[in-house]
This record gives structure tokens, C-alpha cells and sequence, in this order.
């Protein structure tokens, strides 16, 4: 009988940030496969960043300026790595082609960076004593890795690290695993964390905030690819420009995401007009599990210059107009529209997901983002003499 994995009850931040300083020491207070594995694992997180087949590695210079190095790689004279070093993550210095160079790494397992913090920290150490030669600020995460998230990280200049990258690491260094124990059950611990992850994602598992966004992007991927067939009948008008104030990456390529307040579940949406987008959410208290997940068709009253007690006329004829039933000949079940007073948003139509049978009404996931895209389709035809009725 195998011994517990210590990982999979030391699974926070904090667990974590010990894990890599032991790794980085290793290079220096460990011998043989496993120092061999600390030193490539310093190497490693040097060349995080770079492009598949070159050997330009991103850094930072010391006023913390975007630069490349370009060399062998040959580290040494690795510091003693610290936590909450200028309230980093972890921190420490190695000299890599005898120039001395800092490591910046932000750790996290699911949650995400906040804030400015990634901008502080890095500044912390450009204001350091401890002059460098170059600084290397590295994002690590063993979680899962959103699109927008990414984006933000490296326009703050973060090089990032995904569990992917440390699984592909730890695999090239079976010596070093069969030697130590911490090595051996992290490994083991990364694998199942990213089988789980991968599960989920391969079973639809809607209650994941990750699984939403993959199921959004590939609805945002029928729904464009239906551009021909639609994109005619939107007015202009709804395209306008973003609104300065939102920020950009909150926007990623249409998707947003975020919390309901009061259950704390996830849901995501595709803006697919300045004021029109789909929703994924689910509704936990709800007692019939046939209406927990839904895909809705969403208005933005704010968006669309309406108010939902003078514009009552117009919303409850865009809620008529959405009828997959009509549409598709019962093709697809839809959800009641909750006639309730609306001050930012109003829901047009909703489709259900999960019903007692299967998840997507006995269909394949391909096979019901097409009727979804069906529908998309047929109601926008006909919002367009809504729009030159009431505009």
C-alpha cells in the first residue's frame, strides 16, 4: 500500500511557493540527479518565453525595460531562494552566462494575479540595493491559464509558466524523481490536478468557471463562422465602438466572465453586438435540475439606450421573436423567461443545457451549438424589423 500524497492535502499557495524554493535549492544543497534537476529547473525558468526554436530568451534589463539574451544557458552561483522577499512569491538570484540575474516568480494555483501587484513587485526590485544585471519576471501557475488572464500578465512583463510547462520538465527528469520523495509525489500530485482539470473539461462539467470559458469559446467560434449568414442583417448601429472605460482585457475577444453575487457560481458571455450577447450560468437553488445550466440570450438596457418600463413593448416582441421551438420544430428546450422589472439587463430567450438524460438534450456538443447557432441566426433576421420599427 502506497503512502498519502502530502500535495494533495498541501494544496495552496503557500504549499506551493515551498515547493519551488526546495526545487531552486536543490541546485546548490542537493548532489547528483536531483542538484541536475535544480539547476536545469533555474535554466528552465530563464528561458520561459521564448519562441519554439530560438535561442533569444526574454528579460528585463535592470530599469526594467523589455530585452533578450542570448547564450548557453550555464547557471550558477544559485542564492538561497526566499518567500515574501518585497512581498514576492519567491525571489532569488543566480548568475546565468556570469551575468547575475533575478528571478521574479508570482505564484499561483486557481487564483488569479490582482490589481497592480504584478507592476509592485516588479518596481520592488527594480528599486532594490541588489543591483542586477537582468531581471526575469515569471508567472507560474499550475491552474488553469485564461485567455485574457495570460494577455494581462504579459503586457505587465511576466514570462508565463503553466502546469503544462512544469509537467513536460519534471517528465524530462525521471532520475531525480525515483531519488526524492517531495519530487515524486509533487509529480504524481501536478498529474492528477490536470487529469481532474482535464475531465472536467472533456465532460462538460458546467460548474467550473474554466469549462464555461471553453464552452464559450467554441460557441463564439460557430456563431463567427456564421458571419456570412448573418452579419447582414445587424444594423450598424450595434456595432459601436467599446466604451473607453471598460477595460480591454475584461473584453477578451467578446468574453467576459465573473460571479453571481449571491451563490457564488461562475458565468460567462459572448458579446456578440454592442448590446446583444449569450450568457452560460448556472442556478444552483433552483429545484428542477433541467433549468441549472442555461444558455441565455441576453439585452444590455444600458448599452441599448432602453428602459425596461418605457421599452416593455419592444423587449417582451425580441422575447417572442426567440422561439427555438417555432424555429427548429422542438428541436430545442427552452426556458421561461422570467417577466421580473429590470434596471441593466433583461433576459430575450434561454435555452437548457442539462436535462435528466443528457446534457445537451440528448445531442452531441457539436450537434447543439449548431441548432444554437440556428436560432442565433433566425432571431437576428428578425430583430431587424424590430430595429426599424422602434428606432
Amino acid at each position: 500500500m502506497s503512502a498519502p500524497n502530502i500535495f494533495s492535502y498541501a494544496t495552496k499557495e503557500l504549499s506551493q511557493d515551498a515547493f519551488i524554493c526546495w526545487l531552486v535549492a536543490c541546485a546548490t544543497e542537493a548532489t547528483g540527479p536531483l542538484q541536475e534537476c535544480g539547476l536545469a529547473f533555474v535554466r528552465t525558468l530563464f528561458r520561459v518565453g521564448a519562441s519554439d526554436g530560438t535561442e533569444d530568451f526574454p528579460v528585463l534589463d535592470p530599469a526594467g525595460e523589455m530585452a533578450s539574451h542570448n547564450g548557453s544557458c550555464d547557471v550558477s552561483e544559485v542564492g538561497c531562494p526566499s518567500t515574501q522577499y518585497n512581498r514576492v512569491d519567491v525571489y532569488f538570484q543566480a548568475k546565468v552566462d556570469k551575468k547575475k540575474v533575478s528571478f521574479i516568480i508570482e505564484d499561483k494555483v486557481d487564483t488569479e494575479a490582482h490589481g497592480d501587484q504584478l507592476a509592485e513587485y516588479l518596481n520592488a526590485v527594480i528599486q532594490d540595493e541588489h543591483k542586477e544585471d537582468l531581471i526575469k519576471p515569471i508567472y507560474f501557475k499550475t491552474g488553469y491559464m485564461f485567455n485574457n488572464e495570460q494577455d494581462d500578465v504579459e503586457k505587465k512583463k511576466y514570462s508565463v509558466f503553466k502546469a503544462e510547462d512544469l509537467k513536460k520538465f519534471l517528465d524530462s527528469h525521471p532520475k531525480a524523481i525515483r531519488e526524492s520523495e517531495i519530487l515524486h509525489q509533487y509529480a504524481e500530485y501536478l498529474n492528477d490536478k490536470m487529469k481532474t482539470r482535464d475531465t472536467a473539461q472533456k465532460n462538460w462539467d458546467l460548474d467550473q468557471d474554466y469549462v464555461q470559458w471553453e464552452f464559450m469559446r467554441k460557441l463564439r467560434k460557430v456563431l463567427r463562422n456564421a458571419d456570412s449568414e448573418w452579419q447582414c442583417f445587424i444594423p450598424k448601429k450595434l456595432f459601436g465602438e467599446p466604451d473607453s472605460r471598460e477595460p480591454e482585457e475584461w473584453r477578451w475577444k467578446g468574453l467576459g466572465r465573473g460571479n453571481n453575487l449571491n451563490s457564488k457560481s461562475p458565468w460567462t458571455q459572448y458579446w456578440f453586438s454592442k448590446h446583444l450577447y449569450w450568457r452560460l450560468d448556472r442556478k444552483p437553488w433552483l429545484v428542477n435540475p433541467n433549468l441549472r445550466v442555461q444558455l441565455r440570450l441576453m439585452i444590455s438596457l444600458v448599452n441599448a439606450e432602453m428602459n425596461y418600463d418605457q421599452d416593455y413593448k419592444e423587449i417582451q416582441e425580441y422575447q417572442r421573436l426567440f422561439d427555438p421551438q417555432a424555429l427548429l420544430q422542438g428541436e430545442l428546450l427552452t426556458g421561461n423567461v422570467r417577466k421580473v422589472r429590470a434596471k441593466n439587463e433583461c433576459t430575450v430567450g434561454s435555452v437548457n443545457i442539462i436535462n435528466e438524460t443528457a446534457k445537451f438534450q440528448g445531442l452531441t456538443d457539436d450537434e447543439f451549438l449548431d441548432r444554437v447557432k440556428r436560432v442565433h441566426i433566425e432571431f437576428l433576421k428578425s430583430y431587424q424589423q424590430i430595429c426599424r420599427q422602434y428606432r
